[in-house]
C-alpha cells in the first residue's frame, strides 16, 4: 500500500477516536445531570471543594519555603543583569579604630579637648590695688582697655591715674565701656548722650532697668561701649607759673619734740585729689578774703595723696581744720590737707609724692565734703594755683 494512503487512513482513525471520546463524555454528563438531585448535592460538593483547596494550600507552604530567596534572586540576576563582583572583605588594618566595635554596641567618641566659649562676666566686680599695680596691668588682667578702667573709676582716680595707690578699691566692669554713677536729674537719654551711645546701650543684662524707667541718684549703670574724654596716662608737666618749689636732699620735721628726717622734695607739686576740680573757695576768695587755701572737690571717703615727698609734721585733730595732715618737704615748703575723715599716716612718717595719706571728709569748720589744701613757704601761705599744673 502506498505510504500516502497509510497516512490518510491513520489520520481518519485518530479523528474518529477523538469524536467518539467527546460524544461519550457528553453522554455521561447528560445522564449525571438527569439522575442527580442538585438541590441536595450542591452544598456537599462546595464543602468538598473548599477542603480540597485548603489541603492543597497546606501542602504548598513547605514546598515554597524550601525555595531559597537568594537562589531565586541569583537566578533572576543571571537572566536580567550582569554579574557584579562582591565587595572586598575589609581587613583589621583598613578599619578605623573608632569603627572596630560590635555593631550592637553604642559608644560615645572621646573628645580630647572641650572648648568653652568666652562669655562676658555676669556682674561688675571690685578690685583692691596691690603693690606694683598700675592702670595698664589691671586693665589687661581683666581683658579691658585702660580707658574703660579709668572712666569707670573717675570718682576714685580723680582723673589722675598715675597717682594710683595700693589699697584703693576699683570697679571692674564686665565689658569695655563706662560704669557710671548717676547724679540728680540724669536720665537714660542724657547719660547715653554724654557717652555717645544709643539709649539701648543702657538696657542690658547688667542694669536692672527697663526702657523708659527713671533713674535715681547714687545708682550705678553700665554703659556698654560708652566713651568719655581721653585722659593723659602720664603725669602732667610740673612747672608752675612762678615761684618754683625747689627740690631738697632731705626733709625734716618735729613731732612732740622729736626730730625726724625723710626723703627730699621732687621740686614740684601734684594734685592732692588727683584732679584740678575746685568746689569751694579759692585763695583769698573775694567771698572770703581770709581764706588761705584752695578747696578741691572730693566725695567723702575719696583718697587724698601727698603732693610731694616729705615728712609728716602734723597728723590729727587741729581746731577748725578738723583732722589735718601737714607735710614738710625740706625745701622751705610745707603743705596742709584739712577736713579729712580719717588718716593713714602718723607724725614723723616719711611719705612720697602720690602716696595715700588720708580720706576726704568734712571735719572741723566745714559745710560739706571737700579738701582744704594749703601751700606755705617759710610759714607764709601761698596761692596753691601758682604751684600746681
Amino acid at each position: 500500500m502506498p505510504e500516502d494512503r497509510r497516512k490518510e487512513q491513520a489520520s481518519c482513525g485518530s479523528t474518529g477516536q477523538r469524536l467518539f471520546s467527546r460524544l461519550f463524555v457528553r453522554a455521561c454528563a447528560l445522564i449525571w445531570r438527569m439522575s442527580v438531585d442538585w438541590g441536595t448535592r450542591r452544598p456537599m460538593l462546595v464543602r468538598l471543594s473548599a477542603h480540597v483547596s485548603l489541603l492543597l494550600l497546606v501542602l504548598a507552604v513547605p514546598i515554597l519555603a524550601a525555595v531559597s530567596p537568594a537562589t531565586q534572586a541569583l537566578g533572576h540576576s543571571e537572566i536580567n543583569a550582569p554579574a557584579v563582583p562582591p565587595p572586598p572583605t575589609p581587613t583589621i588594618e583598613s578599619i578605623p579604630a573608632w569603627q572596630a566595635i560590635p555593631p550592637s554596641v553604642l559608644t560615645r567618641l572621646a573628645l580630647p579637648q572641650t572648648i568653652i566659649p568666652e562669655r562676658p562676666r555676669a556682674e561688675v566686680i571690685t578690685y583692691t590695688v596691690q603693690s606694683g599695680d598700675n592702670v595698664y596691668t589691671i586693665a589687661q588682667s581683666f581683658g579691658l582697655n585702660v580707658y574703660s578702667l579709668i572712666w569707670s573709676n573717675r570718682e576714685t582716680l580723680q582723673d589722675a591715674p598715675w597717682l594710683i595707690q595700693p589699697g584703693l578699691t576699683l570697679y571692674i566692669p564686665p565689658v569695655n565701656g563706662v560704669y557710671h554713677l548717676v547724679t540728680a536729674g540724669e536720665s537714660i537719654e542724657s547719660i547715653a548722650a554724654a557717652y555717645e551711645v544709643d539709649p539701648s546701650a543702657l538696657i542690658n543684662e547688667w542694669n536692672d532697668i527697663a526702657e523708659g524707667s527713671e533713674l535715681h541718684e547714687g545708682q550705678f549703670v553700665m554703659v556698654v561701649g560708652g566713651k568719655s574724654e581721653y585722659i593723659d596716662l602720664v603725669p602732667p608737666p610740673p612747672p608752675p607759673r612762678y615761684a618754683t618749689a625747689s627740690a631738697a636732699g632731705w626733709s625734716s620735721g618735729v613731732c612732740s619734740g622729736v626730730s625726724f628726717t625723710g626723703p627730699g622734695a621732687n621740686g614740684y607739686f601734684a594734685y592732692p585729689t588727683g584732679s584740678s576740680r575746685v568746689s569751694g573757695w579759692y585763695f583769698h576768695d573775694t567771698r572770703n578774703p581770709s581764706h588761705i587755701g584752695l578747696d578741691y572737690a572730693c566725695r567723702s571717703g575719696n583718697p587724698i595723696y601727698a603732693s610731694d615727698n616729705g615728712v609728716v609734721t602734723i597728723a590729727g585733730w587741729n581746731g577748725g581744720y578738723g583732722i589735718l595732715v601737714e607735710l614738710n618737704h625740706g625745701n622751705g615748703f610745707t603743705t596742709r590737707y584739712a577736713h579729712l575723715s580719717d588718716l593713714v599716716v602718723g607724725c614723723g612718717q616719711s611719705v612720697y609724692q602720690g602716696q595715700l595719706i588720708g580720706y576726704c571728709g568734712t571735719t572741723g569748720w566745714s559745710t560739706g565734703p571737700h579738701l582744704h589744701f594749703e601751700v606755705r613757704y617759710g610759714g607764709v601761705p601761698q596761692d596753691p594755683q601758682y604751684y600746681l599744673p
